[in-house]
């Protein structure tokens, strides 16, 4: 190794000490994102900060993100075409398209590190500005462009080149969490409850309860399986509306989307359910109450006994269906 090489690696480890003396700690709400900012290319100094740029162009709130907002998915996999993605390198690994002439490290590139991060498939850099925070990130040829996000190494920059090297590719799905901050502010008023609207979680859980123990209260007879069976619906919609409203995941149609069981469903679903869980429960009530002061001969009570078991039936249903997250299309 020439002498001048060596001197450049040097020079090239005594800027990242340095720059990792100034690194500012992140918070981040997904493991994943967590990860990748450890890794090399990521992390964040003075001169750059992936996290603050990317959150000022895309108003994406990091700290906020559910666990599962990134998938890993394989470089040849389709799915590095939409949204962000990052070209991960698991280990040190030659790099076949460094030029003779150029720099020596770009020969071996170091890992873990993240190679360069795409936004539908467009490969990322920093604004000209890097000092400080002013500056976002965009494709080249971009006003006053700046450095390629990650390390950038020479002869890498290209789609193509990166799904060669990289070992993995974590997507994070944009779409749905850009414009995190300004989507919870906006959508906070579309929770509902029957006719009345509420502007975060906590006050609908409160209207929630209060309107199942007005309903609960105003009860004749003894209790029965279906109290059981609203107070396992009204316990699941306030934690799903909970996390739903952590921070708002837009859908196809930019309604806020809340996770079921596992399956991706409107949050208006949700709360129109619960809506619906307690108007029958309203009505089952006053049936059983109109049936315990009936006479036994009377025939409004056989009707009301009949009524109740369908009521029973639909308030099931509605569990059934929060237990399962099959509530595509339904209200």
């Amino acid at each position: 190794m020439k002498k001048s090489d060596l001197t450049k690696i040097i020079r090239e480890e005594l800027v990242n000490v340095l720059r990792g003396s100034n690194t500012i700690n992140e918070a981040f709400g997904d493991p994943i994102a967590a990860k990748l900012s450890k890794f090399g290319g990521m992390k964040s100094s003075r001169w750059q900060n992936f996290w603050k740029s990317s959150a000022k162009t895309f108003d994406i709130a990091w700290d906020k993100l559910p666990k599962g907002s990134f998938r890993k998915v394989q470089p040849t996999s389709p799915d590095v075409k939409k949204g962000m993605a990052f070209y991960v390198i698991n280990q040190d690994v030659e790099n076949p398209f460094a030029s003779s002439r150029g720099w020596a490290y770009d020969n071996t590139l170091r890992g873990p590190a993240v190679l360069a991060v795409t936004v539908d498939n467009k490969i990322q850099y920093y604004g000209a500005n890097r000092r400080g925070e002013g500056s976002g990130i965009g494709p080249k040829g971009g006003y006053k462009q700046g450095a390629a996000v990650g390390k950038g190494s020479y002869g890498t920059l290209m789609v193509k080149k990166l799904k060669q090297l990289a070992d993995d590719v974590y997507v994070f799905d944009l779409d749905s969490y850009r414009g995190g901050t300004t989507a919870l502010k906006s959508k906070r008023a579309e929770l509902k409850l029957g006719k009345d609207s509420f502007k975060d979680a906590k006050a609908w859980k409160s209207a929630n309860l209060s309107r199942y123990r007005d309903i609960l209260n105003a009860r004749v007879g003894s209790r029965d399986q279906v109290d059981s069976m609203v107070a396992k619906i009204v316990k699941m919609s306030n934690e799903i509306v909970a996390d739903a409203m952590g921070l708002p995941k837009l859908g196809r149609y930019n309604n806020i989307m809340a996770t079921v069981n596992g399956n991706e469903v409107e949050l208006e679903n949700v709360t129109k359910a619960m809506s619906k869980a307690l108007y029958y429960y309203g009505e089952y009530i006053q049936m059983q109450n109109d049936v315990e002061k009936a006479e036994d001969e009377d025939y409004s009570k056989r009707y009301n006994q009949e009524r109740m078991k369908s009521k029973a039936g639909e308030i099931k249903s509605i569990l059934n269906k929060l237990k399962t997250g099959k509530m595509d299309g339904w209200y």
